[in-house]
């Protein structure tokens, strides 16, 4: 599934950059996802007996506000049976446009909520340590963790977790006992 998704968001995103148009690609591209989100929409779009004709009509229709080319976008992933991966192409297609302005995507895990000034700190200090001049970061609440934050930029984590800290304390004291 994630081959098929990535062709179409690689095809889309090489059509964009010559287009010189990845702004409107991309906010287009999200308009479409909150649409094929609508459950009854996308079982409509992949029902096997309605015909390519009325799906077509529709998507003309729901998308009308978008630019032509993702509309063809939809329609091609429609008639090819393949608009259950649109969510699937879309994060890959953000992704790709992400990589070509230079900013990076982060998950960062705390055990309580961000406020605005801790969150700026965080972003910045990633965005430093990965060498890129922003990073968009995705937040998610993980009280087990104690304290600290977690961040996952790509393939690298950084930890620094209170949990993680107390584990490598005990761990240390396990192995070298205080006289």
């Amino acid at each position: 599934m994630a081959a098929t998704g990535r062709r179409y968001a690689q095809a889309a995103f090489e059509l964009a950059k010559e287009k010189n148009n990845l702004d409107r690609w991309e906010k287009d591209l999200a308009l479409a996802a909150v649409v094929l989100g609508d459950t009854d929409v996308l079982s409509f779009l992949s029902a096997p007996q309605v015909p390519d004709s009325v799906k077509l009509d529709g998507i003309g229709k729901l998308f009308s506000d978008v630019d032509v080319l993702v509309r063809n976008t939809v329609n091609l992933m429609t008639v090819n049976r393949d608009i259950t991966k649109f969510a699937d192409t879309y994060r890959l297609f953000s992704e790709m446009a992400d990589e070509h302005r230079g900013i990076a995507r982060a998950e960062v895990i705390t055990a309580v909520p961000l406020d605005d000034a801790p969150r700026s700190k965080i972003t910045a200090s990633l965005a430093k340590l990965v060498g890129r001049s922003e990073v968009k970061i995705t937040e998610r609440v993980d009280p087990s963790i104690i304290g600290g934050v977690v961040a996952k930029v790509g393939d690298r984590l950084i930890d620094g977790s209170t949990r993680t800290r107390l584990r490598a304390m005990r761990n240390s004291l396990a192995e070298r006992p205080v006289d």
